[in-house]
């Protein structure tokens, strides 16, 4: 009888933990681009791509550069506007607003075959940091939601200049997740078979690829397309603790605690670089995301309870909701002299998730990016980058039938981020 409790009720919980890894900037779960000016251009880069970042955009662009090169990037992510509302009175906001990510790479053609660039490159590919504290619940406490998550990005690559047209690339990389949660872990029920939990040092590493393609159609048009194929998040080796006072049986620590069924979406993109005239450039981009294989059936596994009265293993497994997505970018540039380049940009992804998966830890409603940045050469190998990202407030009402939160739930995201960046260059 306990074991039947514990898993018809661990089937709510796992929605509730796979929501939690993956409210995020960006489009969803991955930042909106990777140096400065595809952050800048919203996104439009397909084309463009040509510095050492472009290793995590169109790796094809780094053979474009023909000589050394390194960047690194501090971005600090700010979210304006991560609320919660709902029919019991509560009106949050997250506590902790403030992440930031760093990503750094590096390229050079290699001295005896300069048609051949290498590169490797460190990026922080996504990540989240939100905390509800002291929410207003069903059973008449007040309890806390936390999801703390990451995604690093190891990536060696290589580009090839195969004529003076084409270049094509390809990038493996290695992918270190981390993720840890509470789910309201002072609260337990038994009548409605309520358990908290808490979720700690989740981790584990996965192996991915990218590929590209660049085409110089003519003097100013350059065509691009990129492939990123899906990177599965390996959340393991984590411990969870199980509130199940009200049956009488304290606080038992599994300690074997792990998430699958999640990833980082298969990705195409399709864009075109076209430099209008000698100081001014445009672009736009078009991107498919396969969300609903990455955001899919999700399976959430305690083993090795502290308790002998417990289920010895307890599953479940749940549909997280994501569906398949385009987004759309639009992108300009504008050389105004020798040392400075501006450049800004838009971007409109369609929903992650379906509206029926929408809680306060799956708050995935980035619509609009509206970006721009500015760069400036010091000298022939030095310049500096600033570029600046904001996502308008987005609003959804819903009834929500995951959490013990009241019925009637409204859910708020928004966000501006700032990245500040430094290249080099070798001559």
């Amino acid at each position: 009888m306990l074991y039947a409790m514990i898993c018809r009720r661990m089937v709510v919980t796992a929605v509730a933990i796979g929501g939690s890894q993956w409210a995020a900037a960006g489009i969803a779960v991955t930042p909106l681009g990777f140096g400065s000016q595809s952050v800048g251009m919203a996104s439009t880069d397909s084309g463009y791509s040509h510095e050492p970042t472009g290793i995590n955009n169109n790796v094809a662009g780094i053979a474009r550069a023909g000589v050394e090169q390194f960047s690194v990037g501090l971005e600090p992510v700010y979210i304006t506007k991560n609320r919660h509302k709902d029919s019991l009175g509560n009106d949050k906001r997250v506590d902790s607003r403030l992440t930031f990510l760093l990503s750094g790479a590096w390229t050079a053609p290699l001295e005896a075959r300069p048609d051949i660039t290498v590169g490797l490159g460190v990026f922080a590919q996504g990540g989240a940091g939100f905390n509800y504290e002291s929410l207003a619940t069903d059973y008449g406490n007040e309890d806390d939601l936390t999801a703390m998550f990451g995604v690093f990005r190891f990536a060696p690559a290589f580009a090839w200049q195969v004529n003076e047209r084409l270049r094509l690339g390809l990038a493996g990389s290695v992918n270190y997740a981390q993720a840890e949660q509470k789910l309201l872990p002072n609260t337990s029920d038994a009548a409605t078979q309520f358990f908290g939990v808490k979720i700690n040092d989740l981790s584990g590493t996965s192996f991915s690829w990218r590929a590209g393609m660049q085409y110089d159609v003519s003097d100013t048009l350059v065509l691009g397309v990129s492939y990123g194929a899906e990177t599965e998040l390996r959340l393991r080796k984590g411990s969870a603790v199980v509130n199940f006072e009200s049956l009488g049986l304290g606080r038992v620590r599994y300690r074997d605690a792990e998430i699958s069924g999640l990833a980082l979406p298969e990705e195409a993109s399709l864009g075109f670089a076209w430099q209008v005239s000698p100081r001014f450039s445009l672009g736009a981009d078009i991107n498919y995301f396969w969300w609903s294989e990455a955001l899919g059936e999700v399976s959430t596994r305690f083993r090795r309870p502290d308790n002998p009265l417990v289920p010895a293993m307890v599953e479940a497994t749940s549909q997280f909701g994501g569906q398949d997505n385009f987004s759309r970018s639009l992108g300009v540039r504008f050389r105004h002299n020798d040392q400075n380049l501006l450049y800004g940009g838009i971007n409109h992804a369609g929903n992650v998730v379906k509206q029926t998966a929408v809680n306060p830890l799956n708050n995935l409603q980035a619509k609009w990016h509206i970006n721009g940045g500015w760069e400036h050469r010091f000298s022939s190998r030095l310049a500096g980058a600033v570029a600046v990202s904001y996502i308008p407030d987005k609003s959804q009402r819903y009834v929500n039938s995951a959490m013990p939160l009241g019925e009637e739930s409204k859910e708020t995201f928004g966000l501006y981020s700032v990245l500040f960046e430094l290249n080099y260059r070798w001559q």
